[in-house]
């Protein structure tokens, strides 16, 4: 839990300590995993969000931070966040879509560094994409991970208290929970590390703990609002306007804080505040956590004499208790927290803002609702029957009146007509029965190693022509089985996907999207699949994007095309686009090279639609794991990591289809080389130093023009049937623009 001014406060007050990083040598550390990732400097890349997807250089900057803990003996062991109520308050107000605004502005003026300052301050680099893919890159190097049930924090409270791990590292609001000793930073660099204690804390400022928690809360958290009267310096000895946190502390002593809960000036604020106190409370106190002694999920201090009452609305604030068995998969990192959160608590938030925000982006959102209902299905199925009828709220980040989140079980009128549900959609399964020795057969058939998106259709393909026994009796009802191998495990999910993709029918027979993917090549398989996803959402085009809200136009410094635009222009859009899906090969170093505000829309885009998509192989997972649990061993440990090997950037160790997001870097190189006006030797040239961060920057066009050509033969083939003669007829106009290019610098075929 952050805390508004606490850590700052804490080294003025010379409470923070230092001590040499031997002294943690041979421990083992519980670590707050998007703490530490907050806290390695190296992965603040300004331009990552413009760009789209993970910055290349991630993986290695966390691995040199892996080496480090190895070299001093230190053992971490990482624990991520869970079902964790979102937050009922933004901590600090800040203008995120004026700060955009301003970004695009000074780097259309050219002002690179401007423009820099302006993305740092406006997007996320730790966002849930980013945590997801660096957990499953930590499980398959072979560290520690767990996804706590709920908080992190009180997780790591729970495991310090029960000697699991011998000291924690991660934010000061720890010491909300009752964390004795809390390392808050490392720098093993200085080969030290800074750590605050309680009992000092307590005794400078004398207070007991409960006034300490409750000084935090007047201060503010992400759950209740800072008490408004320190806002104003009223009390010793703030500037007036400015915020000290030295008064939370001096206000608290005069009075409890029931007292200073009657003096609002109104009282709808008084109810505000009062709601956020109460919760914050609870979650300090209450957050459940997987207790060690039975492995069961119970409230912090559950059992324990003089522990607080667990309230009794307390599932208005966490949501309803799941299964034990989605605890299981959510504690091993199988399943994320978002689909488990959505049935526990009723409510889906989509809270991140696009940093390019077009009207083409909030129609996908409430597009992709009816996948997210299938895999909410695909879970709730295994369910008790309430989680299967769960109507469950579905926020954006534009709604202006959010929903308060469990406070005293108000509820949004049903009558506004703001509100959005989703329920779980509960589909016929089809009633696949995979053997391993049929999966071997069919490897050794097709002449490969792994079992994958194109190995499923092909193998479905030949079963459906000579009516095999992997297609006979689809529709009988029955759940589908599998042997006991990760091969079995992998089919099985991968069919089940595609199925609910719609590219094997709901009859189990084959559809004419299925049958051109199957014809792809390995490596471009998951950048088709989402080509063609987004063709079946309406958003892979050449038009230019609208503007989400009509009085508020891009900003016109980046002289973005509006209306309807020219052949050529529509060419290098569509080009530029679906080239961008392609990964390139990168240095382990941040782009220091342009951005293109059409591709940070278009991957706005595409980062939805890749969310979603992960979720269903997500949900595949659960409902074939919950029926018995014992086969998660099943699972590798690098089984979602989506880390580009070195030898092969576009592949990964992953069992399952991870849709990794790839940058906009490839569509950024395309855009460069359709407008470059020099000779095919000083392409060469100019492509090295305009592009630094790219490796082979020709191989990478070459590759990416094979993409474009695989994607024109599917679109080909499926523009009659399926109604895509015109985004057929654009893309023939785009090979002319392309072709006449490539001739002219010579990298025609």
């Amino acid at each position: 839990m952050r805390v508004r001014h606490l850590q700052s406060h804490l080294a003025d007050q010379n409470l923070v300590h230092q001590g040499k990083l031997d002294k943690l040598k041979g421990i083992r550390i519980g670590v707050d995993a998007v703490f530490w990732l907050r806290s390695i400097q190296a992965l603040k890349d300004p331009f990552a969000d413009a760009l789209g997807g993970i910055p290349p250089g991630i993986f290695g900057f966390v691995d040199k931070e892996l080496e480090s803990f190895r070299k001093h003996n230190i053992q971490p062991l990482f624990i991520f966040q869970g079902v964790a109520p979102g937050p009922q308050h933004s901590m600090f107000v800040s203008r995120m879509d004026q700060q955009m605004e301003l970004a695009w502005t000074y780097l259309a003026k050219g002002q690179k560094s401007e423009a820099q300052k302006c993305f740092a301050v406006s997007t996320s680099r730790i966002n849930g994409d980013f945590v997801f893919f660096i957990m499953h890159h930590l499980r398959n190097r072979g560290y520690e991970c767990l996804q706590a049930p709920y908080f992190a924090g009180a997780q790591l409270a729970h495991f310090a208290e029960q000697g699991v791990v011998e000291t924690v590292f991660g934010p000061p609001g720890l010491l909300l929970y009752g964390v004795q000793r809390v390392v808050i930073n490392i720098d093993f660099s200085r080969i030290a590390f800074d750590w605050v204690d309680l009992d000092s804390v307590l005794h400078k400022w004398q207070i007991d703990r409960n006034q300490f928690v409750d000084a935090c809360m007047l201060a503010g958290t992400e759950y209740c609002l800072t008490y408004p009267y320190l806002n104003l310096g009223h009390f010793q000895p703030a500037a007036p306007g400015r915020f000290n946190f030295d008064a939370a502390v001096y206000i608290i002593k005069q009075a409890p804080l029931i007292n200073w809960m009657q003096t609002f000036p109104t009282e709808d604020m008084k109810n505000d505040h009062v709601d956020g106190y109460c919760t914050c409370k609870v979650l300090v106190q209450n957050s459940p956590v997987l207790h060690m002694n039975d492995h069961s999920i119970r409230p912090l201090g559950a059992g324990q004499q003089g522990a607080p009452q667990v309230p009794f609305d307390f599932s208005l604030i966490m949501g309803e208790k799941l299964p034990s068995g989605m605890y299981y998969l959510m504690l091993n990192g199988i399943i994320s927290h978002k689909l488990p959160q959505a049935l526990a608590k009723g409510e889906w938030t989509d809270k991140s803002h696009p940093l390019v925000d077009t009207s083409e982006f909030r129609i996908l959102l409430q597009d992709v609702q009816d996948y997210r209902a299938k895999a909410l299905g695909l879970i709730a199925r295994h369910l008790h029957p309430k989680f299967q009828t769960k109507e469950i709220t579905w926020k954006a980040f534009w709604d202006a009146h959010q929903q308060r989140q469990g406070q005293q079980g108000q509820q949004m009128p049903q009558e506004d007509p703001e509100v959005r549900t989703l329920t779980p959609y509960i589909a016929p399964v089809l009633s696949w029965n995979v053997d391993e020795k049929a999966v071997e057969a069919e490897m050794k058939r097709q002449g490969c190693d792994r079992v994958d998106f194109k190995f499923c259709l092909n193998w479905h393909a030949h079963q459906f022509q000579h009516d095999g026994a992997l297609v006979k009796d689809l529709e009988s009802g029955k759940e589908p089985t599998f042997s006991n191998s990760s091969n079995a495990l992998a089919a099985i999910v991968h069919f089940m996907v595609l199925a609910n993709l719609e590219l094997i029918a709901e009859d189990g027979g084959m559809t004419v999207l299925g049958n051109v993917l199957k014809d792809t090549p390995r490596q471009f398989q998951e950048s088709t699949l989402v080509a063609l996803e987004m063709m079946k959402f309406g958003v892979l085009s050449g038009e230019p994007f609208d503007a989400a809200q009509g009085d508020r136009p891009f900003p016109p410094q980046v002289e973005y095309p509006v209306g309807r635009v020219n052949d050529a222009v529509k060419a290098k859009l569509l080009l530029g686009r679906v080239m961008s899906l392609v990964p390139m090969k990168l240095r382990n170093d941040m782009w220091n090279a342009d951005v293109e505000f059409d591709l940070a829309a278009f991957h706005s885009l595409v980062r939805i639609l890749k969310r979603t998509l992960r979720q269903i192989v997500e949900a595949s997972v659960a409902s074939v794991l919950l029926k018995d649990l014992s086969r998660a061993k099943l699972l590798p440990a690098g089984f979602m990591c989506a880390t580009p090997k070195k030898e092969d950037h576009l592949s990964s160790p992953a069992l399952l289809p991870t849709f990794m997001l790839p940058r906009a870097c490839m569509g950024i190189v395309v855009r460069y080389f359709l407008e470059f006006k020099g000779d095919s030797q000083q392409l060469h040239k100019d492509l090295m130093q305009r592009f630094p961060c790219c490796v082979q920057p020709i191989e990478d066009l070459k590759n990416a023009f094979r993409f474009w050509e695989d994607l024109r033969r599917c679109v080909e083939q499926i523009a009659e049937p399926l109604g895509a003669q015109e985004l057929n007829e654009d893309m023939k106009m785009a090979e002319l623009v392309l072709e006449a290019q490539k001739k002219r610098l010579g990298l025609a075929d």
